[in-house]
C-alpha cells in the first residue's frame, strides 16, 4: 500500500502538503489539492488510523454500551449510530452487559483504552454510580433510555416517558378498565420510574387509587415479566386486574406467555398494553397496544451530539434532546364495563 512519502515524491510535493489534504485541512492550492485527491485514490490509500489515534489521542470511533444486544428497541437504536457514524468517516465498537454494572464498568475502561471519540451509553447505573463512572471521562457522552441523575449537565436522547406511559394507562381507562396493574423495570432507571410515575398520574386523575400491590419491579427481561404476571393471576379473581401496563417488549413477551400457559385469552381475559412492540413482519397474530419509541432516530441524534464540538468560546455546553414518541391502540385492550369490576 502506498504512503505518504510515496505519493508526494511522485508528485513532488511535500509530505506534509500531502497530510494536509487526507486531514482535510488548508493552506493547499486548490490545483495541487485536486492531484493529491486523484493519486490518493488511484493509489486506494487508507490512512493508518492507529497511528493517527496516537498522534491525536483520538481514534475515529464512537463507542456504544448496551445492556441487551438482543433487544430489537437497541439493535434499531445502534443501527441509526452507525448510520452517522459511517457518514463522517467513524466506525462503532459495541459493548453488551447484559444487564451487569460490573460490565459496564469493564467496557467502560476498554473503550477509552481504545481511545474512542466519545461514548454513547444506555447504562443500568443510577445517579451517584454513574457519576463514579462517567464524570472522569473527558470525552462526550451521550446516554439514551436510562438517563441517570447527576451533579453534572449531560448530553442525553430519551422520550416523554411519563407523558407515554399516561397516555397508554389513559387509554386503558376510556376502554373502562380501573384495576390497571403494572409490570415495571428496575428501581432507580429513569425511564422505568417515569413510566411508573405516568401510570400513577392517570390512575390518580382518574380518581383511582393504586394499590401497593398493583406493581411489582421486574428487570427489563423475559422472564421477569412471566414470573410478575403468574403471580398477579395467582391472586383471587376479585384481587385480579383486567389490564396490565407492562414497562418494555421483552417483559411483555414473557408476561404475554404466562396468560396464555393459562388458558386466558387477551384481551377477552385481560388486557395487556407495553413499551416497544416492534413487529416488523406484520405475522404476529396478537397486535399488541404499544409506544414505540423512535429507535433509529435516537440512535442517530446521539451520534451527532457525539460528534459535535460541546464547546462555544470555551464554555461547555449540553443538551438534552426529547423526541416524541408514537402510540399505537392496537387490539390487545378491550372495551369493558367499569361497574363490572370490584
Amino acid at each position: 500500500m502506498a504512503k505518504l512519502k510515496d505519493i508526494a515524491s511522485q508528485l513532488k510535493v511535500s509530505v506534509s502538503t500531502v497530510s494536509r489534504v487526507v486531514n482535510n485541512q488548508n493552506r493547499v492550492d486548490p490545483d495541487t489539492r485536486k492531484r493529491i485527491l486523484d493519486a490518493l485514490k488511484k493509489y486506494d490509500y487508507q490512512p493508518d488510523q492507529n497511528a493517527r489515534s496516537l498522534k491525536t489521542n483520538v481514534a475515529k470511533v464512537l463507542g456504544v454500551i448496551v445492556p441487551d444486544i438482543s433487544n430489537p428497541f437497541y439493535a434499531t437504536v445502534i443501527k441509526g449510530i452507525e448510520r452517522v457514524a459511517s457518514l463522517n468517516g467513524y466506525t462503532v465498537i459495541l459493548c453488551n452487559t447484559d444487564e451487569n454494572k460490573q460490565r459496564e464498568r469493564d467496557a467502560t475502561q476498554l473503550l477509552l483504552r481504545q481511545k474512542v471519540a466519545g461514548l454513547i451509553v444506555a447504562t443500568t447505573f443510577s445517579g451517584p454510580e454513574a457519576q463514579q463512572v462517567y464524570l472522569p471521562v473527558e470525552r462526550p457522552v451521550v446516554f439514551f433510555d436510562n438517563v441517570p441523575a447527576t451533579a453534572r449537565e449531560i448530553n442525553s436522547v430519551t422520550i416523554n416517558n411519563t407523558r407515554a406511559a399516561r397516555e397508554l394507562t389513559e387509554f386503558m381507562i376510556r376502554r373502562g378498565h380501573r384495576r390497571i396493574f403494572l409490570i415495571a423495570g428496575p428501581a432507580g432507571e429513569s425511564s422505568s420510574d417515569e413510566r411508573q410515575q405516568g401510570w400513577r398520574l392517570a390512575l390518580e386523575a382518574a380518581g383511582i387509587e393504586p394499590g401497593a400491590d398493583w406493581f411489582s419491579h421486574g428487570d427489563f427481561r423475559e422472564e421477569s415479566g412471566r414470573e410478575i404476571m403468574e403471580d398477579f393471576l395467582r391472586r383471587p379473581q376479585a384481587d385480579r386486574p383486567t389490564a396490565v401496563c407492562i414497562a418494555n417488549n421483552f417483559m411483555a413477551y414473557g408476561a404475554v406467555k404466562a396468560v396464555l400457559d393459562q388458558g386466558l385469552d387477551i384481551p377477552g381475559d385481560l388486557s395487556v398494553a407495553a413499551f416497544d412492540i416492534i413487529d416488523t413482519t406484520g405475522l404476529l397474530k396478537l397486535c399488541i397496544t404499544t409506544v414505540q419509541q423512535p429507535a433509529a432516530d435516537i440512535g442517530a441524534l446521539a451520534a451527532e451530539l457525539c460528534l459535535q464540538d460541546n464547546t462555544r468560546q470555551g464554555i461547555r455546553f449540553s443538551q438534552r434532546l426529547v423526541l416524541e414518541h408514537q402510540f399505537c391502540p392496537n387490539s390487545s385492550v378491550s372495551p369493558i364495563d367499569p361497574d363490572s369490576q370490584p
